[in-house]
């Protein structure tokens, strides 16, 4: 470590004391050697590999999170698949929704969606050249832009994200699944402890079901005052991408769910823990922090428009429940995602689908 910090970063020198930060030549250079290693390594060892990546960004170095940025920047636009895939690994091993991911993810959202938008017509085979990077990148952009202020359930991502995302989706059906086909054993050094994958399922959902919402609020739609989190427009109607992707994630869903002979089916057993109740029970609290803002609107045009919206993201969240309990990718404490379902405003499909399963 003590090597990598001298040489590699040049944050040292030989008495350990600190060194003036490389300028933007120096680490525009320092970017190219670390592609150029990991590009003429893809054919060693795995371990290895990822070993040195994550000995290169360890979470004890938080300032070179702003290099790891410009590296995987670099390595989008270049397809160097071995980078990525470290990436996608890291991402997992430290955990998707960590700050390190979520800083990682809120760069490349800037880099590829925010400050040049036409560079995400590069970004349409990566699901196919990186599943598992791309599929955990989902599950932090997922997490960013669902996690806001208590006054405000939801912050819409750039329309250009969102777009891309439901590409992505829509003609890759299994990528949400793909962190948990990989083998992480064989990609650690021995000994290495493999963490649990989080699938980008729940949080992609909690967009689809609380956009209609967002949309229909009082205060038209106006995103929360974040600034670290770019949002799209300010809009007075949800987009129809978000309905896309709604159809596409259960479609996904679906895509676990293998009929065989009889009437018996088949979950693949690496998919069987893909989305857990908690996550699923945890949408139903913003949309009733909604519901009592919205109980105090007297505009009869806003109540009536409230009223829609709010039928449409019950019954959108009503067909995630059906879906996911039916294909069995539900896991953990289902009795309670029910209990938390029985809270919500009357909606007769929601209805329907808690007692079916709760008989």
């Amino acid at each position: 470590m003590e090597i990598i910090s001298e040489f590699v970063f040049c944050e040292i020198d030989r008495r350990g004391g600190r060194k003036r930060r490389l300028n933007c030549i120096q680490e525009l250079q320092l970017l190219e050697v670390l592609c150029d290693y990991f590009a003429y390594s893809g054919n060693s060892n795995d371990a290895v590999r990822n070993t040195v990546f994550m000995s290169l960004f360890p979470p004890t170095h938080t300032e070179r999170s702003r290099l790891l940025t410009k590296l995987v920047s670099m390595a989008i636009s270049t397809k160097n698949i071995p980078v990525l895939t470290a990436t996608g690994i890291w991402m997992q091993q430290l955990g998707c929704t960590s700050k390190f991911s979520l800083d990682l993810a809120q760069g490349l959202v800037k880099d590829y969606f925010v400050l040049i938008p036409k560079a995400v017509s590069g970004l349409q085979d990566l699901p196919q050249l990186a599943p598992q990077f791309t599929a955990n990148f989902l599950t932090a952009v997922a997490e960013m832009y669902g996690v806001v202020e208590k006054r405000q359930i939801f912050s819409p991502p750039p329309e250009t994200l969102l777009e891309v995302i439901t590409q992505w989706v829509s003609d890759n059906p299994t990528l949400c699944l793909a962190a948990l086909l990989v083998n992480l054993h064989l990609s650690l050094p021995l000994g290495g402890i493999p963490m649990a994958a989080i699938t980008p399922f729940a949080g992609l959902f909690k967009w689809c079901v609380l956009a209609p919402l967002h949309y229909a609020s009082p205060s038209g739609g106006t995103p929360g005052n974040n600034s670290d989190i770019p949002t799209s427009d300010q809009k007075s109607s949800e987009s129809p991408l978000y309905s896309h992707l709604h159809l596409a994630l259960l479609e996904s869903l679906l895509e676990c769910y293998s009929p065989s002979p009889g009437l018996h089916h088949t979950v693949t057993p690496a998919r069987e823990n893909m989305v857990l109740a908690q996550h699923l029970a945890a949408i139903a609290e913003p949309i009733s922090r909604w519901l009592k803002e919205f109980s105090k609107t007297e505009d009869e045009v806003a109540r009536s428009r409230g009223e829609t919206a709010l039928h449409l993201a019950l019954d959108r969240l009503a067909q995630v429940i059906q879906v996911a309990l039916v294909t069995h990718c539900v896991y953990g404490n289902i009795q309670e995602l029910l209990s938390q379902l029985e809270l919500l405003p009357e909606n007769r499909l929601l209805r329907i689908v808690i007692k079916t399963h709760r008989s």
